[in-house]
């Protein structure tokens, strides 16, 4: 009974502490209106800002890049070309008019002895890319995503972890 007693005295104190009149900020000001006070309230104004222009979306673009792996030791910045490795596009599914359109694979393709993969011609949408380690590797695969490209050249390199 004593510790329900004691804990209700704390919460008493604690509510008088924070009273309603210790919590109101001082009047302020602000340097566009001279110095208007603006009784308790706290107004802060800036010029407004325009976004920056986006370039438009481009009617067509090409995707290109190297599939990297991590290599083992104490620096895990080295990188290496995986060579062998399977990259696929996928365009999202999409909604035209009441209709839902599956997901499609655009293209699928191996790496080059650098790492090298490119598609071209890919129309805007949006896409997941597919990486997959060549078969019995070390390394995980991985997927990734773009948007709609205002670019034409958009480069997407990625580099695989290990297996743990």
């Amino acid at each position: 009974m004593r510790y329900k007693m004691l804990i209700a005295s704390i919460s008493i104190v604690a509510i008088a502490a924070c009273s309603a009149d210790s919590l109101d900020p001082a009047p302020s000001s602000d340097r566009q209106t001279a110095g208007a006070n603006h009784g308790t309230d706290t107004a802060i104004t800036t010029n407004p800002q325009t976004p920056p222009q986006l370039p438009p979306v481009v009617s067509s673009f090409n995707l290109s890049g190297t599939v990297l792996f991590m290599e083992l030791g104490t620096d895990t910045t080295r990188q290496s070309p995986l060579p062998n490795a399977g990259v696929t596009v996928v365009k999202m599914m999409t909604v035209e008019g009441d209709t839902l359109m599956p997901s499609v694979t655009i293209g699928s393709t191996t790496t080059d002895a650098q790492g090298g993969y490119r598609f071209a011609n890919l129309a805007p949408a949006y896409y997941r890319i597919d990486f997959h380690a060549p078969a019995g590797s070390p390394f995980l695969d991985r997927s990734m995503g773009i948007g709609p490209a205002r670019e034409t050249e958009i480069k997407l390199s990625v580099a695989l972890e290990r297996k743990p």
